[in-house]
């Protein structure tokens, strides 16, 4: 039985420091990395960094029970990254459809941050206007020029639409019914996984994410979450963990990672699973 006890806390802990290690021995084969290789590679370091902070976390808890907050959340953040891989997996055979759907998510990038410079004047309290106009100006120009890709045309202000940036061609790749229309939500990236017969397997891993991300977003109705009892917390962390151990394993694959090394890592994903099965109520 997960009890969200000290014991639990070691093995999460155990596991996690497996996943880290491995995803590091697969980045030092690297010594360069065509576009796709360097999105994965990226990911996984994300995955990794995230799941540092989880181990170091986990050393107090559930000593400091308050730190189960920052777990999930790092969880959370983790489960994303690997949503992403397992959406960008799904394009893994058409390197322009990838590339495609990179555009996709500096599209959303490139919104948020005109966000920020729409607003540079809040950076800037003391400066007078024709200082913030000057910053402004300075960053725009920059921000133009580093989103050319994104843009409908030389000269233009106006970023294209997800359905500009994808082309007509690749529509088949996309097994979720107008996913090749729509803006990259994380729904989207569940919707293509859920559909996709190479990921349909792991889709379950949004439902997990959409549960650590009660724990992101507050509203009256879900304040309670906070208040869950360790175990319940608990059993999500290592369902995430198994999950994510299994999409950097699809990831380090496609990688091409050596053998040695994918080996190990899904011989301890086994060994967690038949741990877990000991444990099940």
């Amino acid at each position: 039985m997960i009890r969200g006890d000290k014991k639990d806390s070691d093995i999460l802990r155990h596991y996690c420091q497996v996943l880290t290690d491995s995803i590091q021995a697969a980045g030092r084969s690297f010594t360069q990395a065509n576009l796709t290789q360097h999105t994965y590679l990226d990911l996984l370091r994300r995955i990794r960094s995230t799941l540092v902070g989880v181990i170091i976390h986990l050393e107090r808890w559930p000593e400091i029970i308050e730190l189960k907050l920052s777990i999930s959340l790092a969880f959370r953040t983790a489960s994303t990254d690997a949503l992403t891989g397992l959406y960008l997996a799904t394009f893994h055979e058409d390197a322009d459809a990838f590339q495609h759907e990179l555009m996709i998510l500096d599209l959303e990038y490139f919104k948020y941050v005109k966000t920020i410079f729409e607003h540079t004047a809040l950076e800037m309290p003391d400066a007078s206007a024709a200082e913030v106009e000057q910053e402004e100006q300075t960053r725009w120009a920059k921000l133009y020029h580093d989103a050319e890709h994104l843009l409908r045309g030389p000269g233009s202000k106006q970023l294209k639409s997800p359905e500009m940036l994808r082309e007509a061609r690749h529509q088949p790749l996309f097994h979720a019914p107008g996913g090749h229309t729509r803006p990259l939500s994380e729904k989207d990236m569940f919707n293509q996984i859920k559909a996709h017969p190479g990921t349909r397997h792991l889709a379950r891993l949004y439902i997990v994410q959409r549960h650590l991300s009660q724990q992101h977003h507050y509203a009256p109705a879900n304040r309670d979450f906070i208040q869950l009892p360790p175990a319940v917390d608990c059993r999500y962390w290592f369902e995430a963990l198994v999950y994510l151990i299994e999409v950097s394993g699809m990831l380090m694959a496609l990688l091409e990672v050596q053998q040695p090394i994918r080996q190990e890592l899904g011989e301890n994903q086994a060994s967690l699973l038949a741990l877990l099965a000991d444990r099940v109520e």
